[in-house]
């Protein structure tokens, strides 16, 4: 039982680290063709998260419980991979803010400020705003902000995707493997 725990542990954080170096790898690709901010691009994550938990969730179903899966436990494995690779995708964002290219944060920062004026907020209203914009383009805060976001994007997809890869078995024998 102890071994079969150790495989399913090993498997998450390996799921969890495809799906983590999967999104950093397409956002260094956003950033070396300049699409990093403003870009409709970076919506394509949601496809990359959603095919690495589908294919993830399915290993993790036929290879730990048999080929069955509780719509529950689906959410969970999906949450928990995200999870990880949000915290993987917060150290990607914290090298690339800290070591590679530290402009990004005042790029960050300028589109953030931008947005705000389109939104049709007045200009001293975003100036009395930059204390916390500035706060958000923190290396730091972008590292812990991604670990939270890691959990609610997988949550959000997870929610779906469990729909498609649950598979019930039968009661009577999945209570008689509990018996004996």
């Amino acid at each position: 039982m102890d071994n079969n725990n150790s495989a399913r542990t090993q498997y998450l954080f390996s799921s969890g680290a495809k799906l983590g170096i999967g999104i950093s790898l397409f956002l260094f690709l956003l950033y070396v063709v300049d699409k990093m901010f403003g870009s409709a691009w970076a919506a394509f994550s949601w496809i990359i998260y959603g095919a690495i938990i589908y294919q993830t969730m399915r290993g993790y179903r036929d290879k730990f419980h048999g080929g069955f899966l509780s719509y529950g436990q689906g959410l969970l494995f999906g949450i928990r991979i995200s999870t990880l690779a949000g915290i993987i995708i917060g150290f990607y964002y914290f090298i690339m803010f800290s070591f590679v290219d530290p402009s990004l944060r005042d790029l960050m920062f300028a589109e953030a400020e931008e947005a705000y004026l389109a939104l049709g907020m007045s200009e001293s209203a975003v100036e009395n705003m930059q204390g916390s914009i500035e706060m958000s383009t923190n290396p730091w805060v972008l590292l812990i902000s991604n670990a939270i976001g890691g959990l609610f994007n997988g949550l959000i997809v997870s929610l779906v995707v469990a729909l498609f890869v649950k598979r019930k078995g039968d009661p009577f024998q999945e209570v008689m493997r509990d018996v004996q």
